[in-house]
């Protein structure tokens, strides 16, 4: 099998101080580590503000602040930067075409690596919510139909991040609820935190976050 190709990745998001939290996607030999180490800090839970409760994803280890990917990336040699990746992005945005048709790509992988690989627990919308590092919310779908029950709504949580349906309308079958809302109950889906999910969720939600009435 071939080997991944190195490259540095987001690990963590921490909503109160540093923001995303990078580090290496794979173990390099420790000649080479020593020399980005100074750029690195070995993170563990006494380092965040309110420890990991306002975390999402895996922050505990060796990570680095945005400001020095450049450094590190110069350092190592590595050609897939954190930058290409993200103008890459960039620019499909910004063609409305491309972005029609990236959007609608990153829907259909939400949904398959959703609903393929993602856990069920029975859950409350209110204690999601309260215990987010934020909530995105595409087109302000959830904002605009939350009273006719429709909407969804992909939150942040020291859990893992959850896509949240609603599924509160007269007519839905509710028997596949396993959210409680005050409107009626949603499906929510929970998958562990990993950079390729977040990026794909910012790309079809557009980073636009929640802005409707309170959720608890």
């Amino acid at each position: 099998m071939e080997d991944k190709q190195l490259r540095l990745e987001t690990k963590c998001y921490d909503a109160n101080e540093y923001g995303y939290l990078y580090g290496l996607n794979k173990k390099i030999p420790d000649e080479e580590f020593e020399k980005v180490k100074p750029y690195m800090k070995n993170f563990r839970r006494k380092d965040f503000m309110d420890g990991i409760i306002k975390v999402t994803g895996r922050p505990e280890g060796y990570r680095c602040l945005k400001e020095d990917v450049p450094k590190i990336e110069e350092i190592l040699n590595i050609q897939n930067t954190v930058e290409k990746r993200s103008e890459k992005i960039r620019k499909a945005m910004q063609n409305p075409d491309e972005k029609e048709k990236l959007k609608d790509q990153t829907l259909q992988w939400i949904q398959a690596l959703y609903t393929k690989g993602g856990t069920q627990p029975e859950q409350d919308l209110s204690r999601l919510v309260i215990h987010s590092t934020k909530i995105y919310d595409p087109n302000d779908s959830y904002k605009n139909g939350k009273k006719e029950g429709q909407g969804v709504l992909f939150i942040y949580t020291p859990h893992g991040i959850w896509y949240i349906i609603n599924n509160s309308r007269e007519s839905a079958n509710k028997s596949l609820n396993n959210v409680k809302t005050s409107d009626g109950g949603a499906i929510g889906y929970r998958l562990m935190y990993d950079d390729n999910l977040d990026t794909i969720i910012r790309i079809y939600t557009e980073e636009n976050l929640y802005t409707g009435d309170k959720l608890y």
